[in-house]
């Protein structure tokens, strides 16, 4: 005996184990949120003595222009949004939460603001944590004023 189930019947079937799997979903989504707010608050409360001041002045020691640094601080704070502060081993993906583009936009941002240009065949290696960013803006050359010639 074959009995056919209407497309109500299998519905009713199904109910109950995608209610589950829904349920399961939403607890991950929300222990992933809970989780990243309880990431921020703790470097938040572990860097609370952390500022643009001590961070050039960190790289400052190692040789590093203590003006550049503070231009990259100032805007990782203020245009990428970093809510808490940076410190030079951060990594721009994991930690600051930079993509390529915003790290493209960044990179040619803080060139033009320090007066420096882009030289695409300078970056050998992958810009991963926020002191390779700074290395990468001191060792790009300065812009160089051409004078301008008078036409007769």
């Amino acid at each position: 005996m074959s009995t056919y189930l209407t497309l109500e019947q299998w519905l009713g079937e199904q109910a109950v184990p995608l209610v589950f799997v829904g349920f399961a979903l939403l607890m991950g989504i929300l222990l992933l949120y809970f989780s990243a707010l309880s990431r921020r608050a703790a470097l938040v409360r572990d860097r609370s003595g952390k500022t643009e001041d001590t961070f050039a002045e960190y790289l400052a020691g190692y040789g590093f222009n203590p003006e550049i640094a503070r231009a990259t601080y100032r805007y990782l704070q203020d245009v990428q949004q970093v809510a808490f502060p940076i410190v030079p081993k951060d990594d721009l993906d994991r930690d600051l939460g930079l993509d390529d583009t915003d790290l493209k936009r960044t990179i040619r941002d803080l060139l033009a603001e320090t007066g420096r240009e882009n030289l695409p065949g300078l970056l050998e290696s992958p810009l991963v944590t926020v002191v390779d960013l700074v290395r990468y803006i001191q060792a790009s050359p300065r812009r160089v004023a051409m004078p301008r010639r008078r036409m007769a």
